[in-house]
């Protein structure tokens, strides 16, 4: 199947509140769909009615700046929504209390990132990590942290072939 990319790009990220849940294993675990259920179900008990992006982190086996994507059974992964304004880590706790998952409010800081839009399905995503990640090199930079994915599109109403999803990968310049 063939994969499309976008040009990458160096952007600055906002520090900004983000809900999260950590964990280990393949997406297709359940450890996985109850994170991303607990994150949606507190964001909405939260007061939260938009729709937003699920956004992950990936890293492989405790490695922040390796991934493989053929043993998805070693992946260390952050998961994250957006937290709504008022959300207090108090709040926040007492909602994940009635989900089953441990959801915790987040402040990351400002960051700068090289992105790039992928096309197609998530297995694909190799090349174009790979793009990135040179494009990177290029640019002078070095990886400062795990990749990040944001889902533009829903799988469950996307067909493989058209979903879209923003690779990103926090840098810094050469010291």
């Amino acid at each position: 199947m063939h994969t499309d990319t976008t040009a990458p790009a160096v952007i600055d990220l906002p520090a900004r509140a983000v809900l999260t849940v950590d964990g280990t294993g393949a997406p297709e675990a359940p450890a996985f769909a109850a994170a991303v259920r607990a994150l949606f179900a507190v964001r909405a008990a939260l007061g939260a009615r938009e729709d937003v992006p699920l956004e992950g982190s990936y890293s492989q086996d405790g490695d922040p700046l390796r991934f493989d994507l053929a043993a998805p059974d070693g992946w260390h992964w952050r998961l994250l929504v957006p937290a709504p304004p008022q959300a207090t880590p108090e709040a926040v706790a007492t909602a994940a209390a009635r989900f089953g998952a441990p959801v915790h409010l987040r402040m990351p800081r400002a960051q700068r990132v090289a992105r790039l839009l992928h096309h197609g399905p998530y297995a694909d995503e190799g090349p174009s990590l790979a793009a990135l990640y040179a494009f990177v090199e290029r640019a002078g930079l070095v990886p400062a942290g795990p990749h990040t994915e944001v889902y533009l599109t829903d799988p469950s109403a996307t067909p493989p072939a058209q979903l879209r999803t923003l690779l990103q990968v926090p840098v810094s310049r050469w010291v």
